[in-house]
């Protein structure tokens, strides 16, 4: 379709990041050395020995997920410990060292044939941090990384997405425009996930936190310095004049932890709470990525199956018919958004109102719109209404659409819906339709227990000296309250894990021996730390939870 007047100076995406949003939901696989020691980081000085699958199934990882719903996998090949899980000629600590068919496995094979196999896009994470490798933290590191890179990216056919956690890298010297040109050069179509010194590469980025969840707008535009400066909440929602395209990857796990934990089986994600996740990643205009983290013996837990096919089956209900079919809507060819496919609407102004009017008076709880988001974020405002009983009910007032917005309400009974619309270029309308919610799709909501005290649990690890208590809580979970002995502190600070640094949540002086701290719910955390920044804990004693 020609297109005019239109104003150039706003990002948008790139091919890659066009095909990204098509993908939608991608699976990410934990599997490697932690799995067998139960570390969420291990530290890079387990032996090699201990990594054994003795019924590993790539085939049942990728069918499964390929059942639910997904289009593309990633795998930790190489997770912060070193271990790799290929035959690296670059370094002993891998499979090659271990059981695992007598040193002569290859589980990323085995990853990328079986995602040949089902028609899924897979995807590599390299971790930047390497805490077994010697060169770490040297200039060598770089030609060390380049050429593990390069191995994956030459040996194991087409690669979708290449994953670099920040983790660990805050102060690394890394050279991320060689690392970047490694990717480009050898799989051109590969988009990159990353942030810190990455940012000048990255065409996606993280979220801001690892519990799925987006605010009322996520753009996929953003100031470079909040991706370089990895400012987690200006991540969570971008920003309408940044000046980068760099849309969110919503990450969490179906488990609290990354890595699979036997003691977490009673913690998998409900259908209903995966659901709920699709609203907020891929209906918010962000792309899903889900962990599914395999067991020791190398396949996935069948309580984690049975939560993935059953989140897929509801969405597949939701959005099997659009309830908006057959309406008439203003604007001529405007009908066309009706559909779900590449065409779409142009409106004649800025500022625009469509109306639809269905064929007769409908029951709908949920809405989904989309822009063409190929020229970039136009909408700046809108509000979607339905005439209730003579008068118009706002259903939701937002900022962002971008490739996909969805939302759900209370359920109403209507006929005739508008939509309001202020673009900053004429905007690009290219699907909208209204939903019914299947019965009870959220009955089975959070298992999660309020307070559980995360201190004390079986997977909890302590590390106390005389000015920090540190508590690994083995998996990601919501708190709100810190009690703890304070006596012989005289100043202290409350932090919490945001996956790459530690954040001040509260601080305080003088504290009791039965001090509590309550504060704003921090939505997900793995790690929290007291630290004494006057005196010394004489008794430290802790407990965590939510209230």
């Amino acid at each position: 379709m020609k297109m005019n007047n239109h104003i150039e100076n706003y990002p948008k995406p790139s091919y890659r990041q066009i095909e990204w949003y098509k993908r939608e939901k991608t699976a990410f696989f934990h599997f490697g050395m932690n799995t067998f020691t139960g570390n969420a980081w291990g530290d890079g000085n387990d032996p090699a020995e201990l990594f054994n699958p003795s019924d590993l199934d790539c085939k049942q990882w990728v069918s499964t997920v390929k059942q639910a719903g997904f289009t593309c996998a990633i795998l930790t090949a190489k997770h912060h410990d070193g271990f790799c899980l290929w035959p690296s000629k670059y370094t002993d600590y891998s499979v090659k060292s271990s059981p695992y068919k007598n040193g002569c496995g290859d589980v990323v094979k085995e990853f990328t044939d079986a995602c040949a196999q089902y028609g899924i896009k897979a995807g590599l994470y390299l971790s930047p941090w390497d805490r077994h490798e010697h060169t770490y933290g040297t200039d060598a590191y770089n030609d060390y990384y380049v050429n593990q890179l390069t191995e994956l990216l030459t040996n194991y056919g087409k690669i979708y997405e290449c994953w670099w956690d920040g983790a660990g890298s805050l102060e690394a010297d890394y050279d991320w425009g060689r690392w970047a040109y490694t990717v480009r050069n050898l799989q051109p179509d590969c988009i990159i996930f990353g942030s810190l010194g990455a940012a000048h590469f990255a065409e996606t980025r993280w979220v801001g936190n690892e519990s799925g969840i987006t605010q009322d707008n996520c753009w996929a535009t953003l100031k470079k310095k909040t991706l370089l400066d990895e400012v987690a909440d200006e991540m969570n929602i971008g920003c309408p004049d940044g000046d980068i395209f760099v849309p969110a990857e919503v990450d969490t796990s179906i488990r609290p932890g990354w890595f699979y934990l036997q003691e977490q089986d009673e913690s998998v994600k409900t259908s209903s709470e995966l659901f709920r996740y699709w609203f907020n990643s891929i209906g918010s205009n962000a792309g899903m990525l889900l962990n599914v983290p395999p067991m020791p013996n190398g396949k996935l837990n069948n309580l984690d199956i049975d939560s993935l096919l059953r989140a897929n089956a509801l969405e597949k209900q939701t959005f099997a018919v659009n309830l908006a079919w057959g309406a008439n809507v203003s604007g001529k060819f405007a009908d066309k958004i009706l559909n779900d496919d590449e065409e779409y609407y142009e409106c004649d102004s800025l500022n625009k109102t469509i109306t639809v009017q269905l064929k007769e008076n409908t029951v709908f709880d949920c809405i989904s719109i989309s822009e063409k988001i190929d020229f970039g974020h136009r909408v700046l405002n809108f509000e979607i209404e339905a005439l209730v009983k003579g008068e118009w009910k706002s259903l939701l007032k937002a900022e962002c659409i971008g490739y996909k917005r969805a939302f759900y309400f209370e359920p109403i009974k209507a006929r005739k819906i508008r939509i309001k619309l202020i673009g900053r270029d004429k905007p690009l309308i290219r699907h909208f339709g209204i939903y019914k919610l299947p019965d009870g799709c959220f009955d089975e909501e959070i298992k999660i227990k309020n307070n559980v005290d995360l201190s004390k649990t079986k997977i909890a690890r302590l590390h106390i000296n005389d000015t920090e208590i540190e508590v690994d809580f083995g998996g990601i979970y919501p708190f709100n309250t810190v009690k703890f002995n304070g006596l012989g502190i005289e100043k202290y600070e409350v932090q919490a894990f945001d996956g790459t640094k530690y954040y001040t949540i509260c601080n305080g002086t003088r504290p009791s021996d039965k001090q509590i701290v309550s504060f704003s719910t921090v939505i997900g955390s793995y790690k929290m730390r007291i630290i004494a920044n006057s005196g010394m804990f004489k008794n430290p004693d802790i407990s965590i939870v939510e209230l």
